[in-house]
């Protein structure tokens, strides 16, 4: 049996029943966090650029673009809201994967669940079979595919999106392996784009041509049964190999990496890898009562996969900021915050904020844990004028699955995004129906609620 042909079978046999509840509840929130951060991105510059193509090109108005008076076709909707999703790097990551997986799933899954008039229920199990897919693939290819420059979000979320597309269209096995089959062959993305809108687009293209290889195959179009292992496959191309794949494979529907590895969730718009600092300086700012003035020197220890991710030292431009230690930790110690709001394009404003970033020195820690679930831990020192040294041991960062982020956070979180395209009391009823997202008979009794006033 071929690979695809294992993830086909995984994909059409397994049932709502089958899914662990505590894989189900996670699916509830990486659905509240995620539609809030699609509504947030909206509005920014690459979101509306997607969308006036989309109109420019039309298609047929079965499907929500979230925040905006645009319905299109499933393909063009699952595009424009991925790159919403994305566009405030504000969602959520897992550290198998090494990307953002609900942002493609989620925007494949409720385009294909609003044209096939599916339900809520649908959806989530989508939600879990694609998130499993994504995640056996990372296992089988992370960390050599990541630091090969792949952005695991798009060159592995492609192939998950496709089993979540296949799934909730109603494709069987057959045709689901030759959905999985092209989606490999549409699978791309690169770190490089990193801080342009280009990275944003990632995820908008991993839901897009995971829909579009779920519909080419249902019509019938075909592809090659070992285009994951085959000796000119992905494996060959990507990284990893045929040994990992197997035994990657093995564990899907017996363990689920949902729960196992987890979900990240993010409480600043910014790459994750700045995270563990950004919560260790706003602690030492309160703790010791920090003003810019009193600090010479911030050193950050990070893993060695983190200088070439946060490669912007002098940002000139938002998104860059958001893939700028230097910019991230100086905000962070200046403005005591990281939000939205931080990140606006132009020179940076605050002269505090300005004359930390040249303080801030970021550095390879081979000290470090290397483990997947830790790549992206930091440690930090802080040198003072007075010449006192303050040190903070190595941590990782709030959200991630060992510090979770309560319920009450995310669902703040959530509705500072969706307030940014509906009023607070329309925020807060999607809040409580996506908590019942499998109870929902017609996916449409939430999408129809997610339109906005944007062009």
């Amino acid at each position: 049996m071929t690979a695809l042909t294992r993830l086909a079978e995984f994909t059409v046999k397994t049932s709502l029943e089958d899914c662990p509840p505590a894989a189900l509840a996670l699916t509830r929130r990486a659905a509240l966090d995620t539609v809030g951060v699609m509504l947030a991105g909206a509005a920014e510059p690459c979101a509306r650029i997607v969308r006036q193509v989309a109109r420019t090109e039309g298609g047929i108005g079965l499907c929500t673009v979230l925040g905006s008076t645009l319905r299109t076709s499933p393909t063009w909707a699952s595009l424009a809201n991925g790159v919403a999703g994305h566009a405030h790097d504000f969602d959520d990551t897992n550290f198998a994967l090494m990307g953002h997986p609900s942002v493609p799933l989620l925007a494949a899954l409720l385009a294909g669940a609003e044209a096939e008039m599916k339900s809520g229920g649908d959806v989530a199990l989508g939600y879990v079979i694609g998130f499993e897919v994504s995640a056996a693939l990372g296992v089988a290819v992370n960390p050599d595919h990541y630091t090969r420059g792949w952005h695991a979000t798009a060159s592995i979320g492609t192939v998950g999106c496709a089993a979540a597309a296949a799934r909730v269209m109603g494709l069987d096995a057959e045709q689901t392996r030759h959905a999985l089959g092209i989606a490999v062959s549409l699978a791309s993305g690169l770190k490089e784009n990193f801080g342009s809108m280009t990275k944003p687009y990632h995820a908008g293209h991993a839901a897009r041509n995971g829909v579009f290889a779920a519909m080419l195959a249902r019509e019938g179009f075909t592809a090659s049964a070992t285009a994951l292992e085959g000796k000119q496959g992905y494996l060959a191309a990507f990284g990893g190999g045929a040994g990992s794949l197997e035994a990657a494979l093995d564990g899907l529907g017996a363990r689920w990496q949902l729960v196992e590895s987890g979900i990240a969730v993010k409480p600043y718009p910014s790459c994750a890898l700045t995270h563990s600092a950004i919560d260790t300086l706003l602690d030492l700012r309160a703790k010791h009562h920090l003003v810019p003035g009193q600090i010479a020197e911030v050193e950050v220890g990070v893993n060695s996969v983190v200088p070439d991710v946060l490669a912007h030292a002098k940002p000139a431009t938002a998104l860059a900021r958001k893939f700028s230690m230097q910019f991230c930790a100086a905000a962070a110690l200046a403005d005591g915050a990281v939000t939205i709001g931080s990140f606006e394009d132009g020179p940076v404003r605050a002269p505090a904020v300005r004359d930390l970033m040249g303080r801030v020195t970021m550095v390879v820690d081979e000290t470090l844990p290397h483990g997947l679930t830790q790549h992206a831990w930091t440690r930090v020192t802080l040198r003072l004028a007075d010449g006192r040294t303050i040190e903070s041991p190595p941590r990782g960062a709030q959200g991630h699955p060992d510090q979770p982020l309560s319920m009450e956070s995310l669902r703040a979180k959530f509705l500072g995004c969706a307030e940014r395209a509906m009023p607070r009391g329309e925020a807060e009823a999607v809040a409580e129906q996506i908590q019942h997202l499998e109870d929902i008979p017609d996916i449409r009794a939430l999408t129809s609620r997610l339109a906005g006033d944007l062009e």
